[in-house]
């Protein structure tokens, strides 16, 4: 089976509306995809609808946003209710944090001579949950660096002149709204963030995976969460962590996997179909 369970779209800061996700995935006979853009589940219900009458299994998701000691920690929900009112004010105060940090960041931006505006960084969002990545494509349409990659390294990225953090929330927070929402939350590509000493503590807060397999992560890495998932009874997730082609990374489908990660995830999550084969 091909399947791919860390995916963006334009409801955060992917390239590709929902709908054309879902074709690429069908395209590519994916069997299952998880939707699991930063910070909101805006797109979920549209690539569910896109999906209808078709045989691929859309996982509801969401990849929340938070701090440990200083770095940044992403926390994978899987099977959330994406209709749940205290999940929806929640990830409307992540969302707000996340635009006022872009106003700063554009103003400062401007003042020191990269002339961009909060105008053009929203509709670069179009609606979506604003992030650096917006402020990065709007540094290159106006020429002020020739590819977002640049953006990011030179003048967004964490210690650089430009970056400014999100108010900090706390991973175990994180997993707290993730399970309140009926979720699975599972520690988003650990080989990056580097904090497995957090890995343990959040068991007891109610962690219930790891994302062995990442575009990013080393095969020496993939072994190393997948057999530690293994040893602390944790499930195993993987994907692209899609966000477009012309983004860097993996394409939709492309990271290989056992076919018992996403059997294992759907029986966790209570879907009836694979998970009963």
């Amino acid at each position: 089976m091909r399947f791919d369970l860390h995916l963006h779209t334009t409801a955060s800061d992917g390239h590709l509306d929902p709908h054309s996700l879902i074709s690429i995935a069908l395209s590519r006979n994916l069997t299952a995809i998880a939707i699991t853009d930063h910070d909101t589940t805006a797109g979920i219900f549209e690539a569910q609808r896109a999906a209808r009458g078709s045989s691929i299994v859309v996982i509801p998701g969401v990849e929340l946003s938070a701090v440990h000691d200083g770095r940044d920690v992403h926390v994978l929900g899987y099977f959330i209710d994406a209709d749940d009112a205290v999940l929806g004010d929640r990830l409307a105060a992540l969302r707000d944090a996340r635009l006022t940090r872009a106003v700063a960041m554009v103003a400062e931006l401007d003042s020191s001579g990269y002339h961009i505006t909060l105008d053009q960084v929203l509709d670069t969002a179009a609606g979506g949950s604003v992030g650096r990545s917006h402020i990065a494509r709007v540094l290159v349409a106006e020429g002020h660096v020739p590819d977002t990659a640049t953006a990011f390294k030179e003048l967004i990225g964490r210690g650089k002149p430009f970056y400014r953090p999100k108010p900090v929330t706390a991973p175990e927070a994180a997993v707290r709204t993730i399970l309140d929402a009926g979720g699975i939350p599972v520690i988003a590509h650990p080989g990056v963030t580097m904090i497995d000493e957090l890995i343990e503590p959040l068991i007891a807060h109610g962690l219930r995976g790891l994302e062995a397999y990442h575009a990013d992560h080393t095969p020496e890495q993939i072994t190393h969460y997948a057999d530690l998932a293994d040893r602390l009874g944790l499930l195993v997730t993987g994907g692209s962590d899609f966000h477009g082609y012309t983004a860097p990374g993996a394409g939709i489908g492309d990271i290989e996997m056992p076919d018992d990660v996403l059997v294992r995830l759907l029986k966790a999550g209570g879907h009836p179909g694979l998970a009963a084969e």
